[in-house]
């Protein structure tokens, strides 16, 4: 701790004449002011660790000026050192509330800050003022990031479980509040896209108001960030088009996959083939390169989760106005006008399953590792009945191999949130706050009685985080449990009574593909509505 003497700062014109005190002391008299109990260098993890201070201040007059004291307020305000703005503002106020003391949470990029703390009598408006310092280390290196839709509004926040070192793992809140992320609605996917190169690793965040690329050490981000202003050759026309989906094929992220689609929220589909070219062109759901867009897309692209290098060379997506199955398949760049559209998927000549034009509505798809490559759709028919496709994508893709109908799946046709697993034939789905799985190969529904939720919550997200490194060895962490969690179930819910908008839960559930059931490994707490979790990946 450190004392110091206080000069006053300036004198104003009250002091040539005479000022009516109410007190027991002439205030033309000078008062000395001490402040002691700063610290010289505070240092915090950001979003993670309060900023808190106690200061012991004392008036050579009136002894020492105790919170609440009516004739005094004190104000905290933090800077970044050497004079620079932060976010185009001057400084932050830490303390809206004037209060004495300090203990205040912020998400600030890491850096050297300086905090101003000020003391006013507000019967003279004298203010008499000293520092302390304030050393900000990165809470966002390494851990889980948690996309949230905040309040009635739907704003979109971006929350962490911080990995800090293996035996520190700290939730941080809000994390892009003050790092430039311009104030979005209705969040839609987060997405982690490593390089071979860790520079070259990408972190999306995407809304139904805009996609915006993250720094990936920092998360700043701004207007010049806009997937449109970084990786489209001309914006699309409609300003209400917003990039909702992002991936990568064959289980790379830019700048080495072979190809990215980008599907817009308004039916929209784009590639960018790296062999090609370096960004988004025109639309693809086209049967002609460059064409206007012919029909609309579903907000999914099904494609083979086996690792890099994998064996995939083709896409699945699905027209929703003619309710059928389109497809990409990579061709070489001397052929590029075929790399930009999309194509029918034909039925095949034997072995079918299943009309790929189902003349039913597409409730979701997921693309998994398993059978080498499955991605399962969900699909509906007019009478509200539903059924599984299974199409396998490794190889060429659009393999029909399997169809699951007649589901002995309670509540399913009132489902809304899935996921698939990369290991087991499981299904797993959610209607309201009960969460079941359903063994696809034993047409059994088994209700996953272990995630226990409030009568008040609701099941916002299932998923499985299947990593995405090009290879498992360029992970840092190379644990047998820690490459066991991309195989967890994590179940993301909310509680409708919490006032403060931070009723969200993230719970992580070990699978047993033996007894069909799950295990609670660990819960966190304090999110918004949970939309879509990530790891954000280091080697």
């Amino acid at each position: 701790m450190k004392m110091k003497n206080i000069i006053l700062l300036s004198f104003i014109f009250f002091l040539m004449s005479c000022y009516d005190d109410k007190g027991n002391y002439d205030y033309r008299e000078m008062a000395e002011i001490r402040i002691e109990n700063l610290p010289e260098t505070l240092e915090i993890l950001g979003g993670i660790e309060h900023i808190v201070a106690q200061p012991k201040v004392t008036s050579s007059l009136e002894g020492e000026i105790k919170d609440g004291n009516p004739n005094f307020e004190f104000s905290y305000k933090l800077e970044k050192k050497g004079g620079s703005q932060l976010y185009d503002e001057a400084w932050v106020d830490l303390n809206p509330s004037k209060s004495l003391k300090l203990d205040t949470l912020i998400s600030i990029p890491s850096g050297n800050y300086v905090v101003w703390f000020a003391v006013k009598d507000k019967r003279s408006s004298i203010e008499y003022s000293t520092t302390f310092d304030v050393k900000v280390t990165s809470s966002t290196y390494e851990g889980w990031l948690v996309l949230c839709n905040e309040g009635e509004e739907k704003r979109v926040r971006m929350d962490m479980i911080s990995v800090i070192s293996a035996d520190r793992i700290e939730p941080a809140y809000d994390l892009l509040s003050l790092l430039g992320l311009p104030d979005l609605k209705n969040a839609t996917k987060i997405g982690f896209y490593p390089a071979p190169v860790q520079t070259g690793d990408v972190i999306y965040l995407m809304s139904e108001e805009g996609t915006y690329k993250l720094d990936q050490n920092t998360f700043e981000t701004s207007d010049m960030y806009n997937i449109y202003t970084t990786d489209f050759i001309v914006a699309p026309s409609d300003p209400d088009e917003n990039i909702i989906e992002y991936m990568p094929l064959a289980h790379m992220g830019p700048p080495t996959a072979r190809a990215i689609f980008a599907v817009s929220n308004k039916g929209n589909v784009y590639a960018l083939v790296t062999a090609a070219g370096a960004a988004f062109e025109m639309p693809i759901n086209t049967s002609v390169r460059g064409k206007s867009p012919e029909y609309r897309v579903a907000p999914y692209v099904g494609i083979s989760m086996v690792r890099y290098p994998g064996n995939s060379t083709a896409a699945l997506f699905y027209d929703i106005d003619n309710k059928r199955f389109v497809g990409w398949s990579f061709k070489s760049p001397t052929t590029n006008d075929v790399n930009q559209i999309l194509t029918p998927v034909p039925n095949p000549e034997v072995g079918k399953l299943f009309d790929f034009k189902t003349g039913m509505d597409l409730v979701y798809m997921e693309g998994t590792s398993y059978s080498n490559g499955l991605v399962y759709a969900i699909l509906q028919n007019a009478s509200g009945k539903r059924v599984i496709y299974g199409i396998n994508m490794s190889g060429a893709g659009f393999v029909q191999e399997s169809i699951y109908e007649n589901l002995n799946a309670p509540d399913f046709d009132k489902a809304t949130v899935f996921a698939f697993h990369s290991q087991f034939p499981y299904m797993f789905y959610a209607v309201g706050n009960k969460v079941y799985l359903h063994n696809l190969g034993t047409n059994t529904t088994y209700p996953m009685n272990n995630i226990a939720l409030g009568e008040n919550e609701t099941v916002t997200m299932l998923k499985f985080n299947l990593y995405r490194q090009c290879s498992l060895k360029d992970l840092n962490n190379q644990s047998e449990e820690f490459m066991a969690r991309q195989y967890e179930l994590m179940v993301g819910s909310y509680n409708a009574a919490t006032p403060d908008n931070n009723g969200g839960r993230l719970g992580f559930y070990p699978v047993d593909g033996v007894n069909n059931s799950v295990t609670k490994r660990i819960e966190y707490s304090g999110f918004a509505k949970i939309r879509d979790v990530v790891y954000r990946e280091r080697r």
